[in-house]
């Protein structure tokens, strides 16, 4: 999973981790929420795409101040 421009910038990979129960590669992780793990196809879908603007928790949290900047390598 490669950190793009498009990508949503509060998504966190995981990364060998064996106690990682669902099927999904990554969560979200906002400041001012808990963690969510996204469905496969919205990860596919939304938070991987340019298309994670139109998602409600980005855009209540104010994303473009915010964001952690996590390097997704």
């Amino acid at each position: 999973m490669a950190n793009t421009p498009s990508q949503c910038p509060f998504l966190v990979p995981v990364v060998a981790d064996t106690l990682w129960i669902w099927p999904v590669p990554a969560f979200c992780r906002r400041s001012d929420t808990r963690v969510k793990v996204p469905a496969r196809g919205t990860l596919m879908r939304v938070c991987t795409t340019s298309d994670h603007a139109g998602c409600p928790g980005f855009r209540t949290s104010g994303a473009r101040d915010e964001s952690p900047g996590w390097s997704l390598v």
